[in-house]
């Protein structure tokens, strides 16, 4: 696992790209199992929201994620690049999860209203926008090399999907980690 992670890491870096993973649908499988894991165990630990509601939002999540990636790829002509895209796409989500989870223990359950937000948590949260940055630039990245498009149109891209996904993910009622 370690070689793995190593190359997502690469790949977050912007030192590798999407076509140096391998071609492995089992592999989108187990890193894609690991991201719904990890959803569940965090809003357990910070109590969020029941099992079955965090489960049926990350799942909705990858959900919207491989049909957006799915649909972008197709009208690129260039389906065959989705395994590998995709696995870039959830790793990466993976790897920032990962990096924000000391600030998301640290920030605790959310505040009910933005009134009871405290001090620490509004500063936790300015400390967590650089990240916010970086995932974004790692999503366009991949973008950019899974759809051959442009650096500043993979980075707009990112920009839509993350907000599409966020808007979605909202209406739908799902709880978002």
């Amino acid at each position: 696992m370690g070689p793995l992670f190593n190359l997502i890491w690469d790949i977050c870096c912007l030192r590798k790209g999407p076509q140096d993973l391998p071609y492995s649908p089992r592999l989108l499988l187990a890193v894609s199992a690991a991201s719904v894991a990890y959803q569940l165990l965090i809003a357990t630990l910070r109590n969020l929201a029941p099992f079955g509601e965090v489960l049926a939002g990350a799942l909705f999540g990858l959900m919207l994620m491989f049909t957006v990636l799915h649909v972008a790829l197709t009208l690129r002509g260039l389906r065959s690049r989705f395994v590998q895209a995709a696995t870039a796409l959830v790793g990466c989500t993976l790897v920032f999860a990962l990096l924000r989870l000391p600030i998301e223990l640290l920030i605790g359950a959310p505040p009910a209203t933005p009134a009871d937000i405290t001090a620490l948590q509004g500063l936790l949260t300015l400390i967590a926008l650089p990240l916010l940055g970086w995932n974004v630039v790692a999503y366009a990245h991949v973008l950019r090399h899974s759809l051959d498009i442009p650096f500043l149109a993979g980075l707009g891209l990112a920009l839509l999907w993350i907000v599409l996904g966020v808007v979605l993910i909202a209406a739908a009622g799902a709880p978002g980690t």
